[in-house]
């Protein structure tokens, strides 16, 4: 396996008698667009928790950046460039924009009292940098204009953009997005699909759960179908949507 790469193997769920996932198996480079589709309930949700750490797996394994994570805590798997945002924004809605970000950055002295008393420069050299980067980052989502403005505040696709934000301070290698543009308006898909793929050509990877075909077809380059807890299909995104199975899984078999 390449170090650049995540790889889910024999992955299952159960909660009580319901079986979830049932032995799910996939792979994709950390570094490319790969998308994620399946009808509700399919058990995507899960499985990129699963994915992230936020919730342990009955059977399988899961590995990235060249190392098996499957024990690994969700904040160890952050620290190895796995990240990833949530379908409902998780924004702290009384701070501001910025500060949100500014909040997300990992290893900050000041967030220890003891070293917020004795090295009171370092703290303030520290918190001057987290905030030029965030800044930095604000700029590139073009949330700059909004960078006071209390983060309750926001559109829904400024919200989708300032998670986006947050995880880009945890300078992730990979981030899994769960579903990006879901009560976003056309304009804002655009503009985040473009911050997407600006960002892939840096070299950050995305798996992408989304429920809108056309925007995700039209940003991901290889796609991924999961039904009733199973990997029904992958491919090219045109491929996969002409599937009859995929067609009969996802859409009711309409043309």
């Amino acid at each position: 396996m390449s170090t650049a790469e995540l790889a889910v193997t024999g992955v299952q769920k159960r909660f009580g008698g319901v079986t979830v996932l049932d032995g799910v198996e996939f792979s994709c480079p950390a570094d490319g667009l790969s998308g994620m589709i399946g009808p509700n309930g399919a058990g995507k949700s899960t499985l990129f928790a699963i994915i992230t750490g936020f919730q342990a797996g009955d059977e399988g394994r899961i590995r990235f950046a060249g190392r098996d994570v499957t024990g690994l805590s969700a904040v160890e798997r952050v620290h190895l460039g796995l990240g990833r945002t949530f379908q409902v924004p998780r924004e702290f809605g009384s701070l501001s924009v910025r500060e949100n970000l500014m909040a997300a950055a990992p290893g900050q002295s000041g967030e220890n009292l003891l070293a917020a008393f004795l090295h009171p420069g370092r703290v303030r050299a520290e918190e001057a940098a987290i905030r030029e980067r965030a800044d930095a980052w604000l700029a590139f989502l073009n949330l700059a204009q909004v960078a006071d403005t209390p983060a309750g505040r926001l559109s829904g696709g400024q919200r989708k953009l300032l998670e986006l934000g947050r995880v880009l301070m945890l300078e992730p290698k990979m981030i899994l997005l769960d579903e990006p543009f879901a009560g976003v308006n056309p304009v804002l898909i655009g503009e985040i699909a473009g911050r997407i793929r600006e960002l892939s050509a840096r070299g950050i990877g995305f798996l992408i759960v989304e429920h809108n075909l056309a925007a995700l077809a039209a940003l991901v380059n290889h796609m991924f179908v999961i039904d009733r807890g199973r990997l029904l299909a992958e491919g090219a995104p045109a491929a996969v949507l002409a599937d009859p199975a995929v067609r009969e899984a996802y859409m009711g078999g309409a043309a």
